[in-house]
Order: C-alpha cells, then structure tokens, then sequence
C-alpha cells in the first residue's frame, strides 16, 4: 500500500513520445529531445526541442495529494472490458 504512493511521488508526469515519433524517439521530456540522433526528420522535432514536453502535468500532483489520504489502496487492471473495474473503484 504504502509502494502505490511511493510511486506515485515517483511520477513525473511529463508526456510520452508521441505515437508519430521515429523509432529512436528519447522522448519529449528527455535533455536531449529535439536534438538526439534519433529525432532527425521527425515531425515532433521542433515541439521536442521547444522544450515544451518537459512540462509536468498539475494533475500528478493532485493526485498524488488526494490518495495520500486514502488509507487503503486497491489497484483493478484487466485488459478486458465488463469486469467491473468502474464499479469496484467506488
């Protein structure tokens, strides 16, 4: 219980690549986005580099905030739908 907010702190909440990245993507939040060898002819290049993927999501730390006071944590996964996971997380 305690690991789930231990992770959760660990979060940054900066973007992943995006789904129309090259192969080499590093990333938009990485120091070297927009400038790696991977990022030439990318069509996110000069977004990466602009600097603006390193921006952390306010929402994180909402989150992170408000599940801090809840005690007991249970996480439901399932990659098929119709098993109530909406319903267990009321």
């Amino acid at each position: 219980v305690d690991s789930l907010n231990d992770n959760m702190s660990g979060l940054s909440g900066a973007a992943p690549p995006p789904t129309n990245a090259n192969e080499g993507c590093v990333g938009p939040a990485a120091e070297a986005a927009g400038k790696a060898d991977g990022c030439k002819g990318c069509p996110n290049q000069s977004a990466c580099a602009s600097g603006a993927g390193k921006a952390v999501d306010p929402a994180v730390a909402i989150a992170g905030d408000r599940l801090s006071l809840v005690k007991h944590k249970v996480l439901v996964l399932s990659g098929k739908g119709g098993v109530g996971k909406s319903t267990t997380a009321c």
